[in-house]
């Protein structure tokens, strides 16, 4: 908790989750007791959690003469004397009952009248909805007297003293802090426990401070007594950057000034009243926003120093529900007054403006207001332009509806910094266009009109890149076995401050698991144990439904059916690294597809580990073209299970014995016939040639099968118990190259856009004779490299070589998405 010298007062506020039923109320008990250990408290409490809402279905029911209404008043009844007898005792409970009786028998009689009159006034309305906080207090008084703390209950429209806008009163704060200071002050031994949410006229109306008017009871409290810390204590962490419901990623903003949190409240953060701040920042009392569940987290303190967070910008808040209003002269007429006539017009008509923006005022304007208002508001601009209307000198206003508000807020906004054009650039990369724009010289905020369907996304984008990690790029890893197992090891030790790779998904062929907020690559295939069962159109969807920036799909499954998704995944904009052939050895037409949507795009498609496991193979012939050269051949052995094999034969050992030895130690396929067939082969010259610009299908290359004819179609275990049965063919082919200094090698052939592959006996001191292990050797024929071939040597096999070079190509993602 915050450490807070010499304090003398605190006013802790409870909301309505905070006091919902006995439990939550006795934990509440407890963190006054615990801060009264310290300083001295006054307490503000909401109505109990859903009561103000049951209040106000249950005044609709009496408007409308429906007997509903008494049997769902009784029931509320019920649960207030449930609450005083599970937390007071003896006497107390007696006296309580009495109390909470005495104000029901006055709700019921004014909902009586409202059903004579079947018709709820503004101050009909106000006076029932004060009896949730006037029926909280007293049994929030109750259960701190129970729990040996003297406490004594008071409604605050004794004391608060607003104007009669009913619904969402303004307080007069001179005659407020006097009457305070006159009735509470000071705080001495008896805990004070206050309604929030409630004042009353000079006439004694009772009136309502808005909803979430608590929080402003709780400012007024501590500007009256003088306070040197407001607590509002809530079910969150304190203030974090987004809604959790919508960005699962939103974190606690640890530090807020008294301006930003004014800014943020304003324009839809729910965690305080807009107005609460106000008379607090004057005198520099501290706020401090809690969570009654976890006392223990540090919450959000809000003082007048600003901070940073590891965001650019501390939050992103969403408004919904409203209409979209533009207004503008006919032509290049111009309207005198046309933007003030139509905001008093607008204000006349009580309806608030929640956003407006004009390039040139007196030509055309664009403004939003809830969309209760939506009607009210056309009729008012009609009635205020009614002479230009008749003249036709202006054009009946374009109204949208469907639509939201979306704002991000951060000191920085003020000196711009590009952070503007930055936030309109991530929108634009994922296809989202503001309807509207607007940003003050001197205002931390910058408030973008866009439609529902796409505010959520919004708000997710502009959270995680702007308030949370700027250098944040989520990972999805499809596939766990070898290759995939040591891509999360290899993650799990990289350290690098210039980008964070969170990995948010994962999925085997048996299961996936989504941490929207990253996982530990270290622990993430323990948490798949417990994933949902994996479904590839399920994982595509959600990858472009939420995570359609800056996210990489890893794809190490080798799966034919997650190959056939690149493109959709492409198209919408989510970046691919893998070390899998499948999609880019499907039709040329595919691949070209594939080639579409990244040559040229932002979005990323990086396969460098398709060929030569880690070698950079492919980049160097990408390379070689982007300078200019033109790539005529290319020749080599690319596979380091065939590197190894033949290596073997030439040492002695026997064919059959080195197949099962290869897959044993994981050079080779669980089936080794994948690769003794050429396929794998296949596929990577394939890779080579349409990455060199050559146009070439699978039929169409020419392919020697390692595997006997007569075990082609045998099971695996029939083929792995037979396979010595080819020992002496392949015995004898090795003396046979070795008679002329040769030696065996798998090679594979690019020319004149033709491949070839198979065995080839070659000098046993040259590049290829000389391959041990599991070597890949390629040479490179160009205009430039005609004599000596551009030659890359390296290991070709092996999970570490293999993942370190996927993880290569996630970092050259990384680095281009986050500059």
């Amino acid at each position: 908790m915050a450490e807070f010298p010499a304090l003398k007062l605190h006013i802790l506020k409870f909301g309505g989750s905070s006091v919902a039923t006995p439990d939550r109320i006795r934990n509440s008990v407890s963190i006054v007791r615990g801060r009264l250990q310290q300083v001295k408290v006054a307490v503000v409490v909401s109505a109990l959690g859903g009561v103000t809402d049951e209040i106000l279905a249950i005044l609709d029911l009496a408007c409308g003469s429906d007997p509903r209404f008494e049997a769902r008043l009784q029931h509320l009844r019920k649960r207030h004397h449930d609450s005083a007898a599970a937390l007071t005792d003896g006497t107390g409970v007696e006296e309580l009952r009495l109390a909470l009786d005495e104000l029901f028998e006055e709700l019921g009689a004014l909902l009586h009248r409202v059903r004579e009159a079947s018709h709820i006034s503004a101050a009909q309305r106000d006076h029932a909805l004060s009896f949730g906080e006037r029926l909280s207090c007293r049994i929030f008084a109750a259960a701190l007297r129970a729990g040996g703390i003297p406490a004594k209950s008071y409604e605050s429209h004794h004391f608060v003293r607003t104007n009669n806008r009913f619904g969402d009163a303004d307080v007069d704060n001179t005659i407020t802090n006097e009457l305070v200071r006159k009735l509470l002050g000071p705080v001495n031994g008896t805990v004070p426990v206050i309604t929030g949410f409630i004042g009353a006229t000079a006439e004694n109306e009772i009136t309502t401070l808005g909803r979430s008017g608590s929080d402003y009871t709780a400012g007024l409290m501590g500007e009256a007594l003088e306070a040197d810390v407001v607590e509002i204590w809530t079910d969150v962490n304190g203030v974090l950057t987004a809604d959790p419901n919508i960005a699962d990623t939103a974190v606690t903003i640890p530090r807020l000034h008294y301006a930003e949190i004014a800014e943020m409240a304003h324009f839809g953060t729910k965690v305080l009243h807009p107005r609460t701040v106000l008379p607090l920042e004057e005198l520099n009392i501290p706020i401090l926003i809690k969570n009654s569940f976890e006392p223990e987290n540090e919450g959000t303190l809000i003082t007048r120093e600003f901070s940073r967070t590891d965001g650019m910008l501390k939050s992103v808040s969403l408004k919904k529900d409203i209409v979209l209003f533009g207004l503008k002269s006919k032509g290049l007429d111009r309207i005198t007054g046309l933007l003030p006539r139509a905001l008093n017009a607008l204000e006349e008509a009580g309806i608030p403006v929640l956003f407006n923006s004009a390039a040139s005022a007196d030509f055309g304007i664009t403004f939003a207001v809830p969309d209760r208002a939506g009607d009210p508001a056309r009729h008012a601009l009609y009635r205020a332009f009614e002479p230009e209307y008749r003249k036709g000198l202006i054009d009946d206003p374009i109204v949208l509806d469907q639509v939201s508000l979306v704002t991000v807020i951060g000191e920085r906004l003020i000196h711009d910094l590009g952070l503007s054009g930055a936030v309109l650039s991530v929108l634009g990369e994922n296809r989202i266009a503001p309807l509207a724009v607007a940003k003050g010289v001197s205002n931390r905020h910058l408030s973008l009109v866009l439609k529902n369907e796409e505010a959520r996304t919004a708000v997710i984008l502009l959270n995680d890149h702007f308030c949370v990690h700027a250098q944040r790029v989520r990972v999805f890893l499809a596939g766990t076995g070898t290759i995939g197992a040591e891509i999360l090891n290899q993650l799990d030790r990289l350290k690098t401050t210039e980008y964070d790779l969170s990995v948010v998904g994962l999925c085997d062929s048996r299961r996936m698991v989504w941490n929207p907020a990253g996982m530990a690559p270290g622990q993430a295939l323990a948490l798949l144990e417990t994933g949902d069962v994996t479904d590839w159109t399920a994982i595509v969807d959600k990858l472009e439904s939420e995570y359609a920036y800056r996210t990489v799909f890893v794809d190490a499954s080798g799966s034919l059916e997650a190959a056939k998704h690149y493109a959709r995944l492409l198209k919408a904009g989510i970046h691919i690294a893998t070390p899998s052939k499948r999609a880019n050895t499907l039709d040329q037409a595919y691949f070209d597809l594939l080639m579409s949507y990244t040559v040229g795009q932002p979005t990323h498609y990086l396969y460098e580990a398709t060929v030569g496991a880690g070698l950079p193979v492919l980049q160097t012939l990408k390379d070689l073209i982007r300078g200019g050269d033109v790539v005529r051949e290319v020749n080599g052995v690319v596979s380091g299970t065939m590197t190894y094999l033949f290596d073997r034969l030439q040492q002695g050992a026997a064919f059959g014995e080195t197949v099962r030895q290869a897959r044993q130690l994981g050079y080779a396929e669980p089936d080794p016939r994948d690769d003794l067939s050429g396929e794998d082969v296949a596929r990577k010259f394939i890779i080579l040639a349409r990455t060199a610009g050559f146009r070439v299908e699978r039929a169409e290359v020419e392919v020697e099968d390692l595997t006997p004819p007569e075990l082609r179609q045998v099971s695996t275990e029939e083929f792995l118990a037979r396979i010595d049965e080819a020992d002496g063919y392949w015995a004898g082919r090795v003396r046979q190259a070795a008679e002329t200094g040769q030696v065996l090698r798998y090679v594979g052939t690019l020319a004149g856009g033709k491949i070839r592959i198979g065995v080839k006996a070659v000098p046993a001191g040259s590049p290829l004779g000389g391959l041990k292990g599991t070597d890949n050797l390629i040479a490179i024929a160009t205009d430039r490299y005609t004599v000596s071939p551009l030659t890359i040597q390296g290991p070709g096999a092996g999970k570490e070589v293999t993942a370190a070079g996927v993880i290569a190509d996630l970092q050259k993602i990384a680095i281009r998405i986050v500059r």
